[in-house]
């Protein structure tokens, strides 16, 4: 089952190690015994390739927004390997790409649209405003006429005293 040479190309490696990594729902142990190759043998290929792929040490870094949106675009139409293997590399998660892809679209979204309750306020706010200020032209008139009574009441003196 195993073969029986000792070296084997690097085109042969990657290509049972992208084999390994979009095995769908096949174990790695049939993947191997498919192609011929020891499990430890395959397992040290990819961890190889994976771990390599890797920063050697992970930071907590802040993404700008910048970053963050080149990250979703590098991401978006790439396979799931080229996918993973970007991940690995800049210590992102995919739960952290989605979110952020989610985010992206969200802020595409058209603004949502003003209700109609809302201007059926605007519009009793309007009127209660020029109601108020009606009333308040009444009562500066109603007023200036008492003033204005008394007045001629202390200069001509009151009618109802003759």
């Amino acid at each position: 089952m195993a073969r029986s040479r000792s070296s084997y190309s690097r085109e042969f490696k990657d290509a049972i190690v992208t084999k390994i990594v979009n095995r769908g729902g096949l174990g790695i142990a049939e993947v191997c015994a498919r192609e011929g190759v020891r499990t430890s043998t395959a397992s040290r290929w990819l961890k190889r390739d994976t771990v390599g792929a890797m920063k050697t040490k992970p930071t907590s870094k802040t993404w700008s927004p910048r970053e963050k949106l080149q990250a979703v675009s590098e991401t978006f139409s790439t396979s799931e390997t080229d996918t993973g293997l970007y991940l690995r590399k800049e210590g992102l998660h995919s739960q952290q790409v989605d979110e952020w892809r989610s985010q992206a679209l969200a802020s595409l979204e058209p603004a949502p649209r003003r209700t109609a309750a809302k201007d059926v306020r605007d519009e009793r706010i309007k009127d209660l405003e020029r109601e108020v200020l009606r009333k308040d032209k009444a009562l500066a008139e109603a007023s200036a006429l008492l003033i204005l009574q008394k007045k001629v009441n202390l200069i001509w003196g009151d009618e109802d005293q003759k």
